[in-house]
């Protein structure tokens, strides 16, 4: 048997070892798992959906050739590490994507540990998944254990590095046999008209799953340690910096000017409430949400507004654009990344410079997402964390508190903060509406003894809980308005409500369709946005929308002539036609929706579409460059003095 001769124990017998073969079989496995659910699609299957598995097989002869040349315990403890993070990448990208539909890069694995308190949602999983992980990890524990036993050879060795750099060189090519599938999708003339191109994706990054899409796992991997880890590190990256900010420039100097309008510092000189409704989600509006329909229908409501995600994480990514006026890097990179960044841009520096005070309000951490530094960074003066506030009351009872985002007015310490003197912003982060939608779920839990009457409301639970939260986050609004009468600033506030994303964590996708009267998964994008001050007049803006916009229309109606040029628009500016552009390539213009993900193009109230093929092109051209100068604001730091 020579070299693989199994080894006998002891004892005399002979122990049985696996054949090399299951080495890249297991790799390939791997693929195998993350392209049922990442890429496979039944219902609209192309030879080009199998991209991946080609890019797998050839990275699982990679793998294991380089076990192959190690001596048998170091190729044992090296295959252990290799498949094991493999396969937890394998398990997290695929666990992300069930949920949100999007994959992560590298760095927003860091927000994990912030995740821990919904990993209930996990439960709620489809069973192929775990079966399919709980195949992997049996399969990696096998191979560990029944490693094949050896003694290093050359002629093995000689082998496996052959092998190695032949399979290297093929992931390397096999690229451009990928953009041969590009040219019903390239348009010449422009080096934005490729946004839905394998080749763009591969170049650029700007969209994790679309890359999958194009390399596969493994070589989505490489990529994005070399484009965050690796690249950062060279002399090229300093090169790129300058060009991206000229390119900047330039994109700026194409877009129309701001200009003043009807709505022109309507609301110049009132305070300010910002809210980020967290989950709150437009089919949640109604009989339970008093307070919110008087909101919307005496103030300005956007009827057709939506939050894509940028990056890996959705809350913070609203948040984040809300107060900066632009998305996070839809690239990857730590949020914290960019803590170091001049955000002078932002709404609380602006509005600090027009005499405001500036406060941040949540019940969590200061660590959570690094708000502490965050905040700071983006101009608050000061994040104010609830439970700092009730250090005099026992874990359990403070934490009994936490469930109700009106302990910002209960506790005295924290009204007294909320309303202090002179002109302020105060940015109010929600907890209520979070998911997950289970009666035993701590905040459904606690809500139920106070409206016990929404347990079995509708028949289905995750809806039972969904309109409790919806009342919930009612309340918060109407203490607030109580609290401004009360101390006579009614008059003299503007309240803006913003959700960070749609209801995500409800587990029956039909369902949340039929509930949100759409018919395709990107047009649950759509989330509640409005603004409202006891002065203005009623309006309706059905102009499409998206989170960029908020913070030029916001500056617009204070009349603060902010000196920096943003990517979103003022939603009043009548030249503004309103899109929304995702990362993915997807876009929703007009009565028309793209899904890159399906390559469905959408009606979006029924209608016939009249968008012509340059119309498209035109709005894909759009998405390509506004992405890439998103990106750029943030990878160069455009807002600083350079």
């Amino acid at each position: 048997m020579g070299v693989y001769e199994k080894s006998a124990v002891k004892t005399g017998t002979r122990r049985r070892t696996a054949p090399l073969w299951l080495l890249p079989v297991s790799f390939f496995l791997v693929e195998l798992f993350a392209f049922f659910f990442l890429s496979w699609n039944s219902k609209d299957f192309s030879a080009a959906q199998l991209w991946p598995l080609a890019f797998g097989a050839l990275w699982a002869l990679i793998l294991s050739a380089v076990v192959w040349l190690l001596p048998g315990k170091v190729g044992r403890v090296a295959y252990a590490l290799l498949y094991g993070l493999i396969t937890v990448y394998a398990v997290v990208q695929t666990g992300y994507y069930i949920l949100f539909g999007e994959m992560m890069w590298l760095s927003d694995f860091r927000y994990a540990s912030e995740g821990a308190d919904y990993a209930s949602v996990l439960l709620n999983y489809p069973l192929k998944w775990w079966l399919g992980v709980a195949c992997l990890i049996v399969l990696g524990v096998v191979l560990v254990c029944k490693f094949p036993r050896r003694h290093w050879d050359w002629r093995i060795a000689l082998v496996s590095a052959l092998l190695c750099v032949t399979a290297a060189m093929g992931a390397y090519i096999l690229p451009q046999a990928v953009f041969e599938q590009d040219d019903g999708v390239r348009y010449s003339g422009s080096d934005y008209g490729r946004m839905q191109s394998a080749e763009a994706a591969y170049e650029n990054l700007f969209n994790t799953h679309r890359l999958y899409q194009v390399c596969g796992l493994y070589q989505t991997l490489c990529k994005d340690i070399y484009a965050n880890a690796i690249y950062p590190l060279t002399p090229a990256y300093t090169e790129a910096h300058e060009a991206g900010r000229q390119e900047i420039d330039d994109y700026f100097a194409e877009k129309d000017k701001p200009v003043e309008n009807e709505m022109t510092g309507l609301l110049a000189g009132k305070n300010v409430v910002l809210v980020l409704m967290e989950s709150m989600d437009d089919w949640m509006l109604g009989e339970y949400t008093p307070t919110l329909n008087r909101l919307m229908s005496e103030g300005i409501n956007f009827t057709r507004f939506y939050t894509p995600v940028y990056g890996g994480i959705r809350t913070f990514n609203t948040e984040f654009c809300i107060n900066t006026g632009s998305f996070l890097s839809s690239q990857g990179g730590y949020a914290f990344d960019y803590v170091t960044n001049d955000f002078r841009q932002s709404l609380a520096y602006l509005l600090r410079e027009q005499g405001y005070s500036a406060e941040e309000f949540h019940y969590n951490s200061p660590s959570f997402y690094s708000r502490g530094v965050f905040s700071e960074a983006m101009g608050y003066q000061a994040y104010v964390c609830y439970a700092d506030y009730l250090t005099e009351l026992s874990s359990d009872a403070a934490k009994q508190l936490l469930y109700d985002d009106q302990l910002l007015f209960d506790n005295e310490g924290l009204n007294s903060e909320f309303f202090r003197e002179g002109k302020r912003l105060n940015f109010i982060i929600t907890r209520t509406a979070h998911l997950s939608y289970k009666y035993n779920e701590v905040l459904s839990y606690w809500g139920l003894k106070k409206y016990p009457e929404f347990k079995g409301l509708t028949g289905n639970e995750e809806t039972d809980c969904a309109y409790l939260k919806a009342k919930l986050m009612d309340d918060l609004f109407a203490r607030l308005m109580a609290e401004l009468e009360e101390k006579g600033e009614l008059e003299d506030t503007v309240i803006i409500g913003v959700t960070d994303h749609y209801t995500y964590g409800y587990k029956n996708e039909e369902a949340l369709l039929e509930l949100s009267g759409v018919e395709e998964k990107l047009l649950l994008e759509r989330t509640p946005c409005f603004i409202w001050s006891v002065d203005l007049e009623p309006m309706e803006v059905d102009k499409v929308l998206n989170t960029t916009d908020v913070l030029p229309t916001v500056l617009n109606l204070l009349g603060i002539d902010s000196p920096y040029s943003y990517i979103g628009s003022d939603a009043f500016d009548e030249r503004y036609d309103g899109f929304t552009p995702f990362s993915n390539g997807s876009w929703i213009y007009g009565n028309a929706a793209y899904d890159a993900s399906t390559k469905k193009l959408i009606s979006i109230d029924g209608s016939d579409l009249e968008i012509t093929t340059e119309t498209r092109r035109e709005i894909a051209q759009r998405v390509q460059a506004f992405t890439r100068i998103n990106n750029l604001i943030l990878d160069v730091d455009y807002y600083g003095e350079g």
